[in-house]
């Protein structure tokens, strides 16, 4: 049963919080990285990790990450979030149109499955948001030689797809006005 209208956008700002998180400077090296060198996200390390349980919830606590952060910090600078429900079809679409853009390095997709498997893991106090309400999603590693304007006419263009639900960037560079006009335009 999905949730409700509130509920449901709650569920997605959620994720969309954790997407806001999943660039964190993907440009950055890590203490074994070289400078200019990007690793994949270790999706399997973390998918190994104990589902979270809602019985170590504070009473108070509502969406707690216990600490936790999503596999895709640091190793991707864009995400783009699928509707529910959009056809095989659709989402083969956006991952060509992905694909072919000349800023991007490497997609990724994570699966309606995936996305949940993760959510299961890092909302510890989240634990009665169905599986329907945790969206496909691609994962997107910019060339470092894109510039912001790029990546923004990208995110426009992609958020005019009508299988993309909706998109957040790294959030050293937010993206959230490109979003926020598109999220307006479809509603005029």
């Amino acid at each position: 049963m999905p949730l409700p209208r509130p509920a449901a956008a709650a569920a997605l700002a959620a994720l969309a919080t954790l997407a806001a998180g999943c660039g964190s400077g993907s440009s950055a090296p890590t203490s074994s990285t070289p400078p200019g060198v990007r690793t994949p996200p270790s999706i399997e390390a973390f998918l190994k990790l104990p589902v979270a349980t809602p019985s170590a919830c504070p009473t108070n606590v509502s969406g707690s990450s216990d600490g936790r952060s999503s596999p895709w910090v640091g190793h991707v600078d864009v995400s783009v979030f699928l509707k529910p429900g959009a056809s095989q079809a659709a989402i083969k679409r956006v991952g060509k149109t992905l694909r072919a853009a000349p800023i991007v390095e490497t997609v990724y997709y994570e699966s309606q499955a995936e996305a949940y498997a993760e959510f299961q893991r890092l909302y510890t106090c989240s634990a009665g948001v169905p599986r329907s309400q945790t969206p496909a999603s691609y994962r997107i590693v910019l060339e470092l030689s894109s510039t912001i304007g790029q990546r923004n006419a990208l995110v426009a263009r992609l958020l005019k797809d009508p299988a993309v639900d909706t998109a957040s960037c790294d959030p050293a560079a937010p993206c959230t006005n490109i979003v926020t006009a598109a999220s307006a335009a479809a509603h005029h």
